[in-house]
């Protein structure tokens, strides 16, 4: 072991060039996500034997060329790979920066930009329940139908800027300092142009026929439009710019999964689209290879998209463009952003855990497990998944209020009379069944990201949502549910 250490001092002056090509395994062997002296003793271990997961270079013995190839990396991170994946993974979605998210990077860029970004007993609350992986949702933002520019945008949105670059940076860091790795999804951010003169929401981009309510002439993804050759090279590689300046902020600061892209499913078709429409004769195939390439060049992790669940729920107009995405692009992860209705009636009570088990096992049958064949290899996540707790969630549960209003004013009710507010026990029930689902059939959805679970410490979380009906988890029975299932993960993990 000593002269292995000595050994190490002289060998990393070596260039990687210089050290070795490309391992045949992974050289962080702990599995902590970076070479280090954990690694060193496991080598140092097996050194001189023939152990297959220490043997770098594949030659059959674990021996001075293998420690080469593993002091040449030694204090790198290492890129994750799906099949170092520990499955399910216990994963939370933070959002992105607005809500209690910007007032937290409002007071650390107040402060001065120095220390954690992340307050330490929001680190503690996710700690309580086990959770290992954290999503961030980073917008970026374009003005209108026949803006084809897509930017950041820091200081002129009020509630939905872009994350600041060293704001990103430190909240990846907070997060990895406590082994919690990190998920970043690009979100093309609709609140001014939806509500633009010539309104277009996220979901309409690249759709070549123009919405009800803009007039041809302002819709340049029309193939006939005079504009619509320039406008779309302008789109594409603004966007694919932005793509690539997070893909370079992960790479660096060790974000271990990173989506181009969250329900814009117009603009994500790799082929043409219904042959029975003949307005869907145009795709993106070349623009968006040419991103995930560029992207590729400066990433090394996890790639992967957030498709909208509709997009399955609809397979005869949606899976000639969009069904073969994931293959086309050689993306890493399948991702949903998983809104399955669950009823197609209004609610007059709090949905049964059976009943929502019942929906979900019909929709693994009828979605997931056809789509993980489609994709062998490849594990399927929710990205981004919820239920508010409103009773009315079942019936639509990418809505809040019961008229899509919003957040509501949290108003004790209990119709049943069993002692627990009903919308606590409508999102707890849904929660339930869904982890009851993926148990019933394991390995076929790998990890859940449920949503809108926001970054801010106890007194801030009092102040903001704890009064509010909201997505979150936090402070209601879907938290010990989630804290039970994630409990019963790691404990699988550990006695592996």
């Amino acid at each position: 072991m000593r002269q292995l250490i000595i050994v190490l001092g002289t060998v990393m002056l070596l260039s990687p060039a210089d050290a070795a090509s490309r391992p045949v395994t992974s050289p962080d062997f702990d599995g902590d996500g970076t070479v280090g002296f954990g690694d060193l003793v496991l080598f140092a271990g097996a050194f001189g034997s023939s152990a297959k997961e220490f043997d770098l270079d594949g030659d059959g013995v674990v021996g001075f060329s293998d420690f080469v190839i593993f002091a040449s990396r030694f204090g790198r991170a290492v890129p994750l790979t799906v099949d170092r994946l520990n499955f399910p993974l216990r994963a939370l979605h933070a959002a992105g920066n607005w809500g209690t998210n910007d007032a937290v990077v409002n007071d650390w860029e107040t402060a001065g930009r120095t220390g954690p970004v992340v307050p330490p007993d929001y680190i503690d609350w996710l700690k309580s329940l086990h959770v290992n992986w954290v999503g961030l949702m980073i917008s970026v933002h374009y003005d209108d139908s026949m803006d084809g520019t897509v930017e950041r945008v820091y200081s002129s949105v009020p509630d939905h800027r872009t994350f600041p670059d060293d704001a990103l940076r430190q909240m990846i860091r907070d997060f990895r300092d406590q082994g919690i790795e990190v998920y970043l999804t690009l979100f093309l951010n609709d609140i001014e142009a939806g509500t633009a003169d010539r309104p277009a929401h996220r979901w309409q981009l690249g759709d070549p026929r123009p919405p009800k309510d803009v007039l041809p002439v302002n819709w340049p993804w029309r193939p006939a439009h005079p504009d619509h050759q320039r406008f779309v090279a302008e789109f594409w590689e603004s966007y694919t710019q932005q793509a690539v300046h997070f893909a370079k902020i992960a790479e660096a600061e060790g974000a271990r999964m990173f989506s181009l892209g969250t329900e814009t499913d117009a603009l994500f078709r790799t082929r043409p689209g219904d042959p029975e429409d003949p307005v869907w004769t145009n795709d993106f195939s070349q623009q968006l290879r040419a991103m995930v390439a560029r992207v590729r060049a400066v990433y090394s992790g996890l790639l992967t998209y957030d498709m909208h669940y509709g997009v399955l729920m609809d397979p005869v107009f949606w899976e000639p463009g969009s069904g073969h995405l994931w293959d086309d692009l050689q993306l890493d992860v399948v991702g949903l952003s998983a809104w399955f209705p669950l009823l197609d009636t209004m609610p007059v009570g709090p949905i049964s855990i059976r009943a929502a088990q019942d929906k979900y096992q019909e929709i693994f049958e009828t979605i997931l497990i056809p789509l993980a064949e489609r994709n062998p290899g490849r594990p399927i996540m929710f990205l981004e998944y919820g239920a508010a707790d409103f009773v009315t969630a079942p019936l639509a549960p990418d809505r809040l209020a019961p008229d899509g209003s919003g957040y509501a004013p949290f108003i004790f009710a209990d119709a049943n009379d069993n002692g627990v507010d009903d919308g606590h026990e409508t999102q707890s029930n849904i929660y339930q069944a869904l982890l009851n689902a993926m148990f019933d059939s394991p390995g076929v959805l790998d990890g859940v990201f449920f949503h809108d679970n926001w970054i801010a410490g106890d007194e801030l979380w009092a102040e903001w949502w704890a009064g509010q009906r909201s997505y979150s988890i936090r402070g209601k029975p879907a938290e010990n549910v989630v804290r039970k299932a994630y409990a019963a993960y790691k404990e699988n993990k550990d006695g592996d």
